[in-house]
């Protein structure tokens, strides 16, 4: 029964768009720690199973943009992070990646 409360939150999740925004030159680790953490983990392992885990992600930068902004089928969207905080954001999540050829 727990399990299905939780699929159940991260699919509502995807539904609509966080209003979160990231100080002005806020640190990628900051930003992630604010925005990402929850379901991801602070060490980037996910929380919630292997579609959360971002440190064997092979995702290109701009793909991991475009979800960060829009959100995807679980995850909300964050437009709000955008600029040099997004850029921030996206080198420190590369920072988290075991696999040494997407650094």
């Amino acid at each position: 029964m727990k399990y299905i409360f939780i699929l159940l939150l991260l699919v509502s999740t995807g539904c609509f768009a966080s209003d979160y925004q990231p100080l002005i030159g806020a640190t990628g680790e900051k930003t992630y720690s604010d925005a990402c953490a929850a379901c991801h983990g602070e060490a980037g392992k996910g929380k919630f199973g292997i579609f959360f885990d971002l440190s064997t992600s092979t995702m290109a930068s701009g793909q991991m943009k475009v979800l960060i902004q829009n959100g995807g089928s679980l995850m909300p969207a964050f437009p709000n992070i955008k600029g040099t905080e997004l850029a921030a954001l996206l080198e420190h999540v590369r920072s988290l990646s075991s696999l040494t050829a997407i650094k």
